[in-house]
C-alpha cells in the first residue's frame, strides 16, 4: 500500500477470520512502520437478527475471531454487516442487535480488545439492518468510544433507490452523524466507497467509480467543507486503480 501511495488496507475476511498471531502481528508492525492505518472486514455469514440462537453465537464468534486478529496486528475498525430483518420488525430488530453487539462488547473487554473498535456497515438493501439511523443510534447508546459504525456511500446510495445525487445529500449523511455524536463522529469516520448497480431492492453488485453512481467528487468535496477526517476504503471491482483516482478526487477538492 505504501508503495502504490496508499495509507489505509482493510483485510477482507469474506468466508471466514483466520489469521497467526505472529502473522497479524507482523502485517501490523509493517501497517505501523509505513503509516498504513489497518481496519478488517469480518465475514459475511453473520446474522445478529437470527432467530435460531446458534446463528447468532456463530455470529458473535465470527465478529470476535475478527475484533482478536485485528488487536493483534495492532487495531482499527472491525466491519460487519448485522444481518437481515427476517420477520422482525424495525424496533425488535434495533434491540436484538443492540443486545448482540453489548455481548460482543462484553467479551471484548474481558480480553482486554482495547485497539479493535466494532464498526458495523451501513447496508445496501432495505431488507437487511444498517441505515444510517440505526448505526448511529446504536453508537449514541453503546458509546461512540467503543461503537463507530462504517459508512458504505455505494450502500446508502442503493438501499434509498439512487439517493446521493447532489452535495446536499452528501452533507445531510454528516449532519446525521454530527446530529447523533458529536463533531468527534466527523473526525473519525471509516468509510467505504465503490460505484453500484441497485434496483428496488437495493444493491446489486459493486462497479468502477467511473459508474458516477454515486460521484466521488461530490463526496469528496462534501468530505472538505464539513471538515472530516478518516479514512475511504475502495470496494470498487479495481481496488487499487480506483482507490488511487479517489486520493487524486480529494486532494483536488482539499486546493
Amino acid at each position: 500500500m505504501h508503495k502504490l501511495g496508499l495509507g489505509a488496507f482493510e483485510f477482507e475476511f469474506v468466508h471466514a477470520a483466520r489469521m497467526a498471531k505472529q502473522k497479524a502481528a507482523e502485517c501490523g508492525n509493517a501497517a505501523k512502520e509505513n503509516g498504513v492505518v489497518l481496519s478488517a472486514h469480518a465475514p459475511y455469514y453473520i446474522n445478529l437478527c437470527s432467530e435460531e440462537p446458534e446463528k447468532v453465537a456463530a455470529s458473535k464468534k465470527r465478529i470476535l475471531d475478527t475484533a482478536r486478529i485485528l488487536e493483534n496486528a495492532g487495531g482499527g475498525r472491525v466491519v460487519v454487516h448485522s444481518g437481515y430483518y427476517g420477520k422482525l420488525d424495525r424496533k425488535r430488530a434495533f434491540e436484538t442487535v443492540r443486545e448482540g453487539y453489548l455481548d460482543v462488547l462484553d467479551a471484548m473487554r474481558k480480553e482486554s480488545i482495547k485497539k479493535a473498535v466494532l464498526a458495523p456497515e451501513t447496508t445496501g438493501k432495505p431488507s437487511a439492518f444498517g441505515s444510517l439511523g440505526e448505526l448511529y443510534g446504536l453508537a449514541s447508546e453503546l458509546g461512540f468510544e467503543r461503537f463507530k459504525p462504517t459508512i458504505d456511500f455505494a450502500h446508502l446510495h442503493a438501499r434509498a433507490n439512487g439517493a446521493l445525487k447532489t452535495r446536499k445529500d452528501f452533507d445531510a449523511v454528516f449532519e446525521t452523524v454530527a446530529a447523533t455524536v458529536g463533531k468527534k463522529g466527523l473526525s473519525q469516520l471509516h468509510c467505504h466507497f465503490a460505484g453500484i448497480q441497485y434496483s428496488a431492492k437495493g444493491e446489486l453488485r459493486h462497479l468502477t467509480i467511473d459508474a458516477q453512481s454515486p460521484r466521488f467528487g461530490l463526496l469528496a468535496q462534501s468530505l472538505v467543507d464539513n471538515s472530516c477526517a478518516g479514512t475511504v476504503i475502495s470496494e470498487s471491482p479495481n481496488i487499487e486503480k480506483d482507490a488511487l483516482l479517489m486520493k487524486r478526487e480529494y486532494e483536488k477538492a482539499l486546493g
